[in-house]
């Protein structure tokens, strides 16, 4: 099993599909956006940052990150459904950001950790 950190948090209120974001750390190296995603019918899921380009006409969605295991998908999806890293949030331990300082960009999350990409 992959070491999962909680780097940041984010929520986003207003916006039709995206609710959340998540950035977390993997093994210690790898600093990973995942997000908290609306469907039309109000279903809520968990998903890698994807990029959206046209292509043949068609809007089409490309994930940003990729695991080989479906093991390490499944413990990250667990680690944000379960939330404990909330409870460091409120309580200010371990918390670099929060939803009123939250990182615009990850050489910003970077910047906050003292970690280069």
């Amino acid at each position: 099993m992959s070491k999962i950190e909680f780097v940041s948090h984010e929520f986003f209120p207003d916006d039709e599909y995206t609710k959340e974001l998540v950035y977390i750390c993997l093994d210690g190296k790898y600093r990973v956006a995942y997000v908290r995603k609306k469907t039309t019918n109000g279903g809520l899921f968990w998903s890698v940052a994807s990029i959206g380009a046209s292509k043949h006409g068609k809007k089409e969605f490309f994930p940003s990150f990729m695991q080989d295991s479906n093991f390490l998908e499944k413990d990250i999806k667990d680690f944000l459904e379960k939330r404990s890293w909330e409870a460091r949030i409120n309580s200010g331990v371990n918390s670099h950001t929060t939803s009123h300082e939250s990182p615009r960009s990850m050489s910003e999350v970077a910047e906050l950790e003292d970690m280069p990409f």
